[in-house]
């Protein structure tokens, strides 16, 4: 592996870390235990995606699947998104505030948070979640890296994002109906 991609690789490794910590600390302090089981093996699914990214930064690290060609600028592309990406989703968490949860689950008091960056996206937490796993496999310079990273998250996101939003349908009902069709899941103006 190239030095300046050991650099950018060791950035976005610690940039990673560093926001997993932070995310997994409230989860200690705060568990909750649902009432109702809402979240129909989610959570796993997406905890099987985080292995893989372990793999593909793993893989990374070996150097076997170098994009080749690849240089600074995109290795500092990809490390700004990983930026942009955790900026968005701790937004999200921080506007859904006590109602943000690792599980499926709602909670007393839970109202449809409709406002801010939930005025323009459902699941604006996985968008970006899903834009810094992609800046993760562009700081990597990896094609290993970047496919570990993004699609098994993909298709956990697709199968949670279709349990969350049938417990929001089955809780808010019309409200929830019309909020869907007012705004996109992850993607501004296309999903």
């Amino acid at each position: 592996m190239p030095n300046d991609n050991v650099l950018s690789a060791g950035a976005a490794t610690a940039v990673w870390g560093i926001w997993s910590a932070i995310e997994l600390a409230p989860f200690r302090r705060h568990r909750a235990i649902p009432s109702r089981d809402w979240d129909k093996g989610s959570l796993l699914a997406l905890n099987v995606a985080h292995g893989f990214r372990l793999v593909g930064m793993l893989v990374g690290f070996l150097g076997v699947g170098r994009i080749d060609g690849a240089d600074t600028a995109l290795q500092l592309s990809g490390l700004g998104l990983m930026f942009a990406g955790i900026t968005i989703r701790w937004t999200a968490i921080h506007a859904l505030g006590v109602f943000f949860t690792g599980r499926v689950q709602i909670r007393e008091g839970h109202t449809l948070i409709r406002t801010g960056i939930y005025s323009r996206l459902r699941h604006p937490a996985y968008a970006g979640s899903l834009l810094a796993y992609l800046g993760l496999g562009l700081a990597f310079s990896n094609w290993w890296t970047l496919a570990c990273s993004v699609l098994p998250y993909l298709v956990a996101l697709g199968y949670r994002i279709h349990v969350e939003e049938a417990v929001l349908q089955e809780t808010f009902g019309p409200a929830y109906a019309q909020y869907a069709r007012t705004t996109k899941r992850i993607v501004p103006w296309v999903y």
